[in-house]
């Protein structure tokens, strides 16, 4: 499944990216938005199965990383509301850039390099 979904969160944060960069700012926000709506989504996913089913380390996992999510959140859904600022929507762009190679990073080559 992540081998699905971690190369289309790639595009949707690149295309965000070329569609902000191209004039189309409003459209290229909310794009970017997109992203951590959807990781929030699955974390609380996750997180409403309980420790018993994934885990207790998953489940405190999850707990660290939704709250994380949630400011990038936050800071995606504001630079879509203020597409007049450019440099809002780099300060978002670039921690969901870093979670993105992240992700590649944790689904293609972790087994390699370990």
């Amino acid at each position: 499944m992540a081998t699905l979904t971690v190369p289309a969160v790639t595009i949707l944060v690149i295309i965000a990216a070329i569609l902000h960069t191209t004039g189309k700012r409003v459209f290229g926000c909310w794009l970017l938005a997109l992203f951590p709506a959807s990781t929030c989504i699955a974390i609380l996913y996750d997180l409403s199965r309980g420790s018993a089913r994934i885990g207790l380390g998953a489940f405190e996992s999850d707990q660290k990383q939704l709250l994380f999510c949630l400011v990038l959140l936050a800071l995606s859904l504001f630079a879509a509301l203020r597409p007049k600022w450019p440099w809002l929507f780099w300060i978002a762009w670039i921690p969901a850039a870093f979670v993105c190679a992240g992700l590649v990073y944790l689904v293609y080559f972790w087994k390699v390099f370990n």
